[in-house]
């Protein structure tokens, strides 16, 4: 009884806000806080591991030409200089010199260190299927929320097994990858029970790109707690944050609209409908056409396209903050900040990107497959070539900062590609889809960190770090070529294997009509 009188005036206070809405926000939530756990080491490794023998290729090219204008500077102050440069003006412009850095004690070399930021990834490649079917099978609610609730341990115990021995931090790592894999393509079976066809791609960049926000944000907020605190702190602040979020998800989260107690019947019932004529069913399939998967070159097309996206992405998130300290001389709170507006840029564009996606296809004027095409090359081929200016940028840490920017404006329209089409090609099966080409991106991932540290080793140069980008330019152009040869924007006949009567969509999934969030 008491139950029934809360749930109304839950519905009294609430009800001008649509139940997906309500979703959305805590499913974003949910996102933030995964990737503060996975990302806290990008930054935390900087001030974890004893400083790198700074080369003189390094000096040559950043170092020594901050100090030599260091020394006009004094000379001018002495009468004796041309006056070009100020102190300050001088370490605005090379913030290395502005600050001791915090270095920490731990003798981790660069392989170690890349072994240590990859290992997330080999257990990310284990549990990505697994999650997307246990999310189809028995719902969102308890998968995702139980990632979140396992990444939280896992990291509030890692500054112990890092100062143990670093095998211990790489267990845990793992152990955080395997919970962390089954997250995404959970909220992907959610994503074809809650969401309208022509909402999925704005659903995706508003929710899922979440991770790039909380990027944005984790790399200063992280920076700025280990300059105060220790590198430990970014850890415990980042766990307790991940149990908080916990309490509310399991609270108020609903794996459908049929079992959601404060949802408004005229939005339950244009959820149902929408999805249903997207392809959808109410009841989920026993039975995965393993076969047929596999034989799919659509689906083949986004495995492919998948894997070269998280390579790149895998180097930005992973590796981004050492290139700034190592290379372009950014201090441990200047390397935060500046690591993560490359991200930003990645949620607006993404942001962007799906409301013209949905637009256009809304509005007839594209069809799915050719916005779908038309997004992935702006995704792919944009930092693709944008790459290569940062990688000639040389000692300009305005002119990498900015390039880095505009090369992930451009990867965030993927939201409106190969990130929403397994929902296009096969939207009862869109959670396990996602786990195998997320399986298949997880080697990308592992693999990232190791080249990294192999063309770097010993040599944080200018010219190392030019080889290491200059290798994302054919991985890009290439799986792009792919995506864009065999993707699809048809539901597959294989999305209705195992259903008691195949029945497909009464009006094609381009022209499903869908109302807007409010």
């Amino acid at each position: 009884m008491g139950q029934t009188r809360l749930d109304k005036q839950l519905v009294n206070a609430c009800g001008c806000i649509p139940s997906r809405v309500v979703l959305a926000s805590l499913a974003f939530l949910g996102f933030v806080n995964l990737f503060m756990v996975r990302v806290n080491l990008s930054v935390a490794i900087v001030a974890m591991v004893q400083p790198p023998n700074v080369t003189e290729d390094v000096q040559a090219q950043c170092l020594l030409d901050a100090q030599e204008h260091r020394r006009e500077s004094r000379a001018d102050d002495l009468g004796t200089g041309p006056g070009l440069f100020t102190l300050n003006n001088l370490t605005s412009r090379y913030p290395s010199l502005e600050s001791q850095d915090i270095n920490g004690l731990l003798p981790w070399n660069e392989m170690t260190q890349g072994l240590i930021l990859g290992s997330y990834y080999y257990g990310y490649a284990l549990t990505q299927i697994v999650g997307g079917r246990l999310a189809e099978l028995y719902g969102t609610r308890w998968v995702f929320g139980g990632c979140i609730f396992g990444g939280a341990l896992c990291t509030l115990l890692s500054p112990l097994m890092a100062k143990l021995h670093y095998a211990g931090l790489i267990f845990l790592r793992v152990l955080l990858g395997l919970v962390g894999a089954m997250s995404w393509p959970s909220m992907h079976a959610l994503l074809a029970r809650w969401i309208p066809p022509l909402e999925r791609s704005r659903f995706i960049a508003t929710v899922y790109l979440a991770t790039t926000l909380s990027v944005t944000f984790t790399l200063p907020l992280c920076g700025v707690i280990i300059d105060w605190y220790g590198w430990e702190s970014a850890f415990y602040v980042t766990g307790s944050l991940s149990l908080i979020w916990c309490i509310f998800w399991f609270g108020l989260m609903y794996d459908s609209p049929s079992v959601h107690p404060r949802i408004s019947q005229e939005e339950r019932e244009h959820i149902e409908l929408s999805v249903s004529v997207g392809g959808s069913s109410r009841l989920p399939s026993k039975r995965i056409p393993w076969k047929s998967i596999a034989s799919s070159l659509p689906m083949w097309a986004i495995i492919v396209c998948d894997m070269g996206n998280t390579f790149g992405l895998s180097l930005y998130m992973n590796q981004l903050p050492t290139y700034m300290k190592n290379v372009l001389g950014f201090s441990i709170k200047k390397n935060g900040l500046l690591s993560g507006l490359p991200f930003l840029s990645r949620y607006i564009g993404g942001i962007i990107a799906s409301s013209c996606g949905d637009w256009l296809i809304g509005k007839s004027l594209l069809s799915i497959l050719s916005t779908r095409r038309i997004f992935s090359a702006i995704a792919m081929l944009g930092p693709g070539f944008v790459i290569l200016g940062v990688a000639h940028s040389g000692c300009e840490p305005a002119i990498a900062v900015a390039l880095l920017c505009l090369s992930l404006f451009f990867n965030g329209a993927i939201t409106t590609s190969q990130l929403v089409n397994h929902t296009d090609i096969a939207p009862n099966f869109s959670g396990t889809l996602f786990g195998i080409s997320n399986t298949f991106a997880s080697i990308a991932s592992f693999i990232a960190p190791v080249a990294v540290g192999a063309l770097t080793e010993g040599q944080q140069t200018m010219a190392a770090w030019q080889r290491v980008f200059w290798m994302c330019v054919p991985i890009y152009v290439l799986t792009e070529i792919f995506y864009l040869v065999f993707c699809s924007g048809t539901v597959q006949s294989w999305n209705y294997s195992g259903q008691p009567t195949r029945q497909p969509p009464s009006v094609p999934n381009d022209q499903a009509e869908a109302q807007p969030l409010q």
